[in-house]
């Protein structure tokens, strides 16, 4: 973005140098897509599921898949809640408590977040249907999902460039 003019001058923010758009091989963009994916194919299979079931025609599935337009804009949403989601302090903090052991249990992970047990049960219900995290009820074993240790890892590497640069003001 180019900062413009304004009448009383040059603006205090520096032109950036240059701007790199991220590509598809890229580890992050890759990582949240393939999460987001498969969890917009589990609800695109329940909603078929459901459409089958309760009105019987069965046509949502075909025309969902067929409209191209459609599906883009609910990839599109799906992938702004799920960053929207990685970097809200209040559950980038769960992501960033488990990236470190693998797995938690439940009473570990309240006490390591330093939150209570139903506060933390919605944020993971939240982070898995963001596809962040994952949870095995039966073995109580919440564990960050590849999308979730990647959006960690790349807010981790640009707070490290931020500090270095910052560390250059005189």
């Amino acid at each position: 973005m180019l900062w413009k003019r304004s009448p009383l001058g040059e603006s205090a923010l520096p032109t950036p140098v240059r701007i790199q758009s991220a590509v598809e091989d890229d580890p992050t963009a890759r990582a949240v897509g393939l999460d987001v994916a498969g969890v917009l194919r589990y609800h695109i299979s329940v909603l078929d599921r459901e459409n089958r079931l309760e009105s019987g025609t069965g046509d949502w599935k075909a025309e969902f898949l067929s409209d191209r337009s459609e599906r883009e804009r609910a990839v599109q949403e799906s992938v702004l809640r799920t960053v929207q989601m990685a970097v809200n302090p209040d559950y980038h903090k769960i992501l960033v408590v488990l990236s470190g052991p693998g797995h938690m249990k439940t009473t570990e992970l309240a006490h390591a977040c330093e939150i209570g047990s139903l506060t933390l049960h919605e944020r993971v219900s939240d982070l898995v249907s963001a596809g962040l995290v994952s949870k095995v009820p039966e073995a109580d074993q919440i564990s960050v999902a590849p999308a979730g240790a990647a959006v960690v890892e790349w807010i981790r590497r640009a707070v490290t460039v931020a500090v270095k640069d910052l560390g250059k003001v005189e």
